[in-house]
């Protein structure tokens, strides 16, 4: 269901290429990203580990993408017993206690309180890996909820790169 309606049709001048311009209906990427576009032709040539970080991307692009299509489809008629992330768009309480500890609650229940464990007691790779998981959906849940876009974050990471966290962190408003 992503369309790009084509405006026009340009020819170069010997007439051996062909540029199509288009305006996008929605996301234009099957992940559900606004665009397909995000990987230069330098860092595939030069980087052997783009096709890695293309997967990761494209993996977050499409969960986020599933969590958008079920909020749309909220509130909606629930028939039967509805799905997890319908439950976490449908209560914030919920969510907010799958991703911080409450006083109230019991905390070894919580997310992000069952990743550090497996550090601190040396867990095996897949349970670190298993923990995150379900830190990142959780959290990209919250995110959908609030109209914030993982391509948003991902760019607040990236403009980062050039800057100490100190720095960051005087450049805020109070």
């Amino acid at each position: 269901m992503n369309f790009i309606n084509v405006c026009d049709v340009f020819l170069d001048c010997d007439h051996d290429s062909i540029i199509y311009l288009g305006k996008p209906d929605g996301p234009t990427c099957h992940t559900g990203s606004e665009t397909c576009y995000y990987t230069s032709v330098d860092e595939v040539v030069n980087n052997p580990q783009v096709d890695d970080n293309k997967l990761a991307l494209t993996t977050l692009y499409s969960l986020e993408s599933t969590i958008l299509k079920r909020k749309e489809k909220l509130p909606g008629n629930i028939e039967g017993k509805p799905s997890w992330t319908k439950r976490l768009l449908l209560d914030e309480k919920l969510l907010c206690s799958k991703i911080r500890c409450d006083l109230l609650t019991w905390c070894a229940w919580k997310e992000a309180d069952e990743l550090c464990p497996t550090l601190e007691e040396n867990e095996e790779q897949l349970r670190t890996a298993l923990e995150m998981a379900y830190v990142l959906y959780h959290a990209m849940v919250l995110l959908a909820l609030k109209g914030v876009k993982i391509e948003d974050v991902l760019q607040v990471l990236r403009l980062r790169f050039a800057q100490s966290g100190d720095e960051e962190k005087s450049c805020r408003k109070s």
